[in-house]
């Protein structure tokens, strides 16, 4: 099996899904400006990153919608998902390969190779592995083991969301120049070379940000907007019961003539840091 180096996307195991008696203080929830200006074409909150929010949040929509269509066709894939929560994590796992068989010819990209099984990277319960040197198209990993323990439709989310950046490093690699694809290239970088990520700052990175607002986006046109997980990256990618975001960073970034970008999320991510705080 081939091995990929990888020093920062694997934060995303420590930071999205600690469990209760691990949250973490507020100075390691909301995003930090020095860190951030370190590269700022890679952060959702940064000025530099404005030509990327419009373009790639239409991509986002367009695509997740393109996604859903081809899982509405299949009766059984839609019946599957309509009972989620009663099947055990080993049921879904035949459902899971099959939406990444279709999210992967949705997107009209290299196959990524998936790995679902308890031991091949057994400290991780998700992640993409990728290296920007050699290319490819990634290393999409479930552990079925550690899935069990979150929110049924965790195992859904996180496998729409990895397969969604198989197609973002492929995007990145593809010499193209257009904000959406730098951007992409901008964070894939940031991920290995910064350190001392955050909760905000890791999930603002362009690249977790988007495959958050996808993954979201999938699951909430799948189940009539009823699945709401709190976990799942910052309230900037998350949607409301209305299909709304609940921060939406694109007409927050219309209003920066007294607070930053950075300043208003901070303050309107108070609630999500609070209601973490309650779990």
């Amino acid at each position: 099996m081939p091995q990929f180096t990888i020093v920062s996307a694997i934060l995303i195991i420590v930071l999205l899904w600690l469990s209760p008696s691990q949250s973490f203080a507020a100075d390691r929830f909301y995003a930090n400006q020095a860190l951030q200006q370190q590269a700022p074409q890679a952060f959702a909150l940064q000025p530099q990153s404005d030509a990327f929010l419009a373009p790639a949040y239409a991509l986002t929509i367009s695509h997740a919608d393109r996604l859903v269509g081809l899982i509405n066709q299949d009766k059984n894939v839609t019946e599957a998902i309509a009972n989620w929560s009663d099947l055990t994590i080993d049921e879904q796992i035949p459902w899971l390969k099959k939406v990444f068989d279709l999210a992967v010819q949705s997107f009209g990209t290299q196959t990524p190779l998936l790995i679902i099984d308890n031991h091949s990277y057994p400290n991780k319960m998700v992640y993409f592995d990728f290296d920007v040197e050699k290319g490819g198209s990634g290393i999409v990993y479930l552990n079925p083991e550690k899935l069990a323990e979150e929110d049924p439709y965790a195992s859904l989310a996180f496998l729409v969301h990895e397969t969604r950046h198989s197609y973002q490093f492929q995007q990145a690699l593809s010499g193209e120049n257009d904000p959406i694809s730098q951007g992409y290239l901008a964070a894939f970088n940031a991920q290995k070379q910064l350190k001392g990520f955050g909760f905000s700052d890791f999930l603002t990175l362009l690249n977790e940000y988007e495959a958050f607002q996808f993954g979201n986006y999938v699951i909430g046109q799948l189940t009539n907007w009823q699945v709401d997980m709190l976990n799942m990256g910052t309230f900037a990618s998350q949607f409301n019961r209305q299909g709304q975001l609940k921060i939406d960073l694109q007409a927050l970034s219309l209003n920066t003539s007294e607070q930053t970008l950075l300043e208003q999320y901070n303050e309107l991510a108070q609630k999500q840091f609070n209601l973490r705080q309650q779990q």
